[in-house]
């Protein structure tokens, strides 16, 4: 992967964000809403937590809780590992690795969140820049189908398809 492409080239702008007193109920549905796995907490515009699908699964579903009376305080992982926007995709890359994690969220110098950068962000850099060329010739991978963010909707997803050009997610190619 080319080291020197700055996490603002790639990263999420539009970032899904709830404040730390709001249900899991409504963050839920800004999740679905936004069609993201993961939600970050905010407090006075700087991240203090993130949410994400294997919290709600570990930390609410498994221990049989009401979505509604959770309180995402409770349930977000804190102190959030972020970076800045002109760290090396290959440095968050690494951070994400060594620390088990598939989101880092990108902050400014004033501690201000500006964005993210995903696991499927750095795929879908890493299959731009032909580095997995050897895995889309294995006859056994559907080449039309990668992951990667729709080119209609914005959206990550595990599957996109060639339409006429444009890799689409499931939902927008129905309605190309």
């Amino acid at each position: 992967m080319q080291s020197d492409i700055p996490v603002k080239e790639v990263m999420t702008r539009d970032v899904c964000t709830a404040r730390k007193d709001e249900s899991l109920l409504n963050a839920s549905r800004k999740m679905i809403e936004c069609g993201v796995g993961s939600i970050i907490i905010v407090e006075n515009g700087k991240p203090i937590g993130i949410v994400t699908e294997r919290d709600i699964l570990k930390k609410v579903v498994a221990r049989n809780k009401v979505p509604a009376k959770v309180r995402l305080e409770e349930i977000m992982s804190t102190p959030l590992i972020t970076v800045k926007p002109t760290t090396s995709l290959r440095e968050a890359t690494d951070i994400m690795k060594k620390r088990g994690i598939r989101r880092l969220p990108v902050v400014d110098d004033g501690g201000n969140l500006i964005g993210i950068i995903t696991d499927s962000d750095v795929l879908s850099v890493a299959i731009d820049l032909g580095e997995f060329a050897s895995l889309l010739d294995n006859p056994h991978v559907e080449s039309e189908e990668i992951g990667g963010k729709c080119e209609k909707c914005g959206r990550f997803t595990e599957k996109l398809v060639d339409v006429d050009g444009l890799k689409l997610c499931e939902d927008c190619r129905e309605g190309y």
